[in-house]
C-alpha cells in the first residue's frame, strides 16, 4: 500500500490581488475555450478569428489605439494584442491563404503591407456573429450597462499597465541586444 508522506508547502497567503488575477487567468481559458467553439463554424482558431475581428476594424477592441479605417499592419496587431509578430504572421499567414484577408502594400513605402479583410472574411466574421452576440449576452446577462462599462474601464487599465511592462521589456532587450553587438 502506497503512503503519501506531503512535502513542503510553499509559503502562500490569501491575498485579493491574487484572487482577481487568477480569476482572469481562469476566465481567459474559458473564453479560449468558447471561441474555439464559435470560431470552429467557419472553419477558424479563435486567434485567427480575432485578428480577422482586428482587421475588420471591430468597434468593441478596448485596446484598439487607431482611428476606425486607419489602415492595419500584422506589426500593429502584435503591438495591441500583446504578442510576437512571429505568432500573429502565422495567423495573418494562415488567413491569407484561405482568402480571408489581403495584403495591401502602401505606395509610399513598398515595405509596409497593410492587411484588409476580403468579402470571404467578411462571409466568414458574418456567420459567427450572431451566436457570438448570444454567447456575450448570455455571459453578461447577469450586469446591468453601468456594471459593464466598469468593468470595461477596469480591463482596459489592467491592459494599459501590461502595455506599458510589455514595451518596457521590449526597451530592455533591445538595449540588452545593442549592448551584446557593441561587445563583439
Amino acid at each position: 500500500m502506497l503512503t503519501f508522506v506531503p512535502g513542503p508547502k510553499p509559503r502562500l497567503q490569501h491575498s485579493l490581488e491574487e484572487s482577481v488575477v487568477l480569476a482572469l487567468f481562469d476566465l481567459a481559458n474559458h473564453l479560449q475555450r468558447r471561441g474555439e467553439k464559435l470560431a470552429v463554424a467557419a472553419g477558424l482558431t479563435t486567434q485567427q478569428w480575432l485578428v480577422l475581428l482586428q482587421i475588420a476594424d471591430d468597434p468593441n477592441f478596448p485596446t484598439s489605439a487607431r482611428r476606425p479605417n486607419e489602415p492595419l499592419m500584422a506589426s500593429d496587431i502584435a503591438r495591441i494584442r500583446g504578442v510576437s509578430r512571429a505568432t500573429i504572421s502565422a495567423v495573418v499567414n494562415a488567413l491569407k491563404v484561405r482568402g480571408l484577408i489581403r495584403e495591401r502594400t502602401d505606395p509610399d513605402d513598398r515595405r509596409r503591407r497593410y492587411l484588409e479583410v476580403t468579402p470571404a472574411g467578411v462571409a466568414a466574421i458574418d456567420s459567427i456573429e450572431p451566436a457570438r452576440r448570444a454567447a456575450n449576452r448570455r455571459l453578461l446577462a447577469d450586469l446591468g450597462q453601468s456594471d459593464r462599462k466598469r468593468l470595461v474601464g477596469y480591463l482596459q487599465q489592467c491592459l494599459a499597465v501590461l502595455s506599458e511592462v510589455h514595451e518596457d521589456e521590449q526597451l530592455v532587450a533591445a538595449q540588452e541586444r545593442l549592448r551584446k553587438r557593441k561587445q563583439r
